[in-house]
């Protein structure tokens, strides 16, 4: 399906055009869940945030670079200004990461094809997407303004962003691409799932989490998009099909599921007042609904089995597997230490998903305001039940999503091979409810009836005692004492001399000396001024027109 529009507005002479072909009605349909639910959770009625959705729109749908771009900063626009009524701190920094953007994706979508041109659109987008080391904004910035809004900037705005990557990377600068210009899009995809998965363990307010959680989950897609983009130049039919079968997947799951969740953050803290998990406890009592809808949407961020979120990993593990068996030896070692860094990643986000629903929802309520939570309003329910039904055959069903995303795939990739899912997860599905049935039979005909208290620390939930009306503190595990070990691990042992074991802090040291820049040119580009902002752009488009000129001149 491949249809254009030409509208008499834009560029004198040229005007805009839009087109609808595979790859846009695919980000398109992993967009509209989003903006109905964002609406259901009271963004409706803003007009800032129809121009958001807009800009978005218009960006999926271009056909010309200047509509492209067009689309990209009147979403950058519209969401700074969401994100400004939010929290200003947050949204100058926000504003200093869309115009590094704009400064690297305006000369790089006008640019031949080549290698600077992919460098470029892999800095702007890949800023806006979150890719590290360009990540530090999107924790900060994502959890700021309301809920419907985080929904839409952590599962649309990000897509928009990988959308751009995929349709330059394959499509319009397909011809010259490069093997290492997947390797790019690995070692960047690889470093943002490491810090992603950390963050997201360590963090204790449940946004932020989960907007780290969202850089973890960027970096899976591009390393899928990076697996394909390299067996695609190299030939490899088989790798490059199971590489983009994983980033597809993956985006569509990421699109429906986290949204959900940062919509649940947001009735967390209308109800509560707070999203600080150290605050929180006991909400699955006291708001049933959506306590069990948050469960769905924690069982895709952890991406477990019969879960929207393992068939995508399942998916990308093969892939990394079939690329490790091509290349030199360089490339053996680099792929078989990415599957053990898509292990760890994976061992953190359970451990995320697990530390967020287990402190904020089980147990008993840390504070008066977490006792005298009530459950959260129709609308923001009826969109999280949506994008958790949409879920399901992402689950149970996604052999017959990918059958869908074969289009997509031939489209950037013509010779890419599919093989088919190995991964059954309905008959799974169906074997677990025998199980589950059976063994409710027997608990029925020879369990002992009845019921009886039994203290938190042994597994039960009985009564506090009267001196302490919310329990014991230390019978409960905080957020902060269940990331004690990750953050003696990569903290305390390297700010304090035997903290940790040497050789922890020998591994870990170059990541927290990386990520200590990070803040720190981050800080830099939020206190800067605007002539200074300007005073950048103008150089690095001066420095652009030299490498350029050197480039031709070569």
């Amino acid at each position: 399906m491949n249809h254009s529009i030409a509208m008499f507005v834009g560029l004198p002479g040229q005007g805009m055009h839009v087109h609808l072909d595979a790859l846009s009605l695919l980000f398109l349909g992993i967009l509209l869940p989003q903006v109905v639910a964002g609406a259901l959770a009271g963004m409706r009625n803003s007009p800032t945030f129809w121009v958001f959705v807009l800009g978005m729109g218009l960006a999926l749908a271009a056909a010309d670079a200047f509509t492209l771009i067009l689309g990209f900063e009147l979403m950058s626009a519209a969401s700074w200004l969401l994100v400004l009524r939010g929290d200003q701190k947050p949204a100058t920094l926000y504003v200093g990461m869309a115009i590094f953007s704009a400064a690297c994706l305006v000369p790089a979508v006008f640019l031949p094809a080549g290698s600077i041109a992919f460098l470029l659109i892999v800095l702007g987008a890949g800023a806006k997407a979150g890719l590290a080391p360009l990540h530090f904004w999107l924790p900060r910035a994502h959890p700021a303004p309301p809920a419907g809004v985080s929904a839409l900037m952590s599962g649309g705005m990000v897509k928009v962003a990988l959308y751009v990557i995929i349709r330059y990377g394959f499509v319009v600068l397909g011809p010259e691409a490069q093997p290492w210009w997947g390797g790019v899009l690995v070692a960047a995809g690889a470093a943002s799932v490491l810090v992603g998965a950390l963050r997201a363990m360590l963090e204790t307010e449940l946004k932020t989490m989960l907007a780290c959680s969202t850089v973890e989950h960027v970096g899976l897609i591009a390393v899928g998009l990076g697996i394909a983009l390299r067996a695609k130049a190299m030939g490899d039919a088989t790798t490059a099909g199971l590489g983009l079968q994983a980033a597809l997947l993956c985006a569509v799951a990421h699109g429906l599921y986290k949204p959900l969740l940062f919509i649940g953050a947001g009735e967390v803290k209308h109800s509560v007042g707070t999203t600080s998990l150290n605050w929180l406890g006991g909400l699955a009592r006291a708001m049933p609904r959506l306590g069990l809808l948050m469960l769905a949407g924690a069982a895709g961020m952890a991406a477990l089995p019969l879960g929207p979120g393992f068939a995508p990993e399942f998916l990308l593990w093969h892939a990394a597997i079939g690329a490790a068996g091509t290349g030199g030896i360089v490339a053996r070692i680099g792929f078989t230490a990415l599957l053990a860094l898509l292990g760890l990643g994976a061992a953190l986000a359970i451990g995320a998903a697990v530390r967020m629903f287990g402190v904020a929802f089980l147990g008993r309520p840390r504070t008066l305001q977490a006792a005298a939570a009530e459950e959260g309003e129709r609308g923001p329910l009826i969109g999280m039940a949506l994008l958790a039904a949409l879920c399901v055959p992402v689950a149970l069903l996604p052999n017959l999503l990918l059958d869908a995303l074969s289009p997509v795939i031939r489209l950037l990739a013509p010779q890419a091979a599919q093989p088919p899912l190995a991964y059954a997860p309905l008959p799974l599905a169906g074997l677990a409810g025998l199980v589950a049935v059976g063994a409710a039979f027997i608990l029925y005909r020879h369990g002992v009836r009845g019921s009886r208290e039994v203290p938190a620390w042994n597994g039960g939930f009985g009564k506090p005692p009267p001196w302490l009306p919310f329990g014991d503190p230390a019978t409960q595990p905080s957020a902060t004492g269940f990331g004690e070990p990750i953050a003696r691990a990569i903290g305390r042992g390297l700010l304090a001399p035997g903290g940790a074991d040497p050789s922890e802090a020998f591994l870990l040291a170059p990541l927290a000396r990386l990520h200590l820049r990070g803040v720190r040119v981050a800080e830099r580009i939020r206190r800067a001024t605007i002539r200074q902002r300007l005073a950048f752009i103008f150089t690095a488009l001066v420095a652009f027109l030299l490498a350029l000129g050197l480039g031709e001149g070569g």
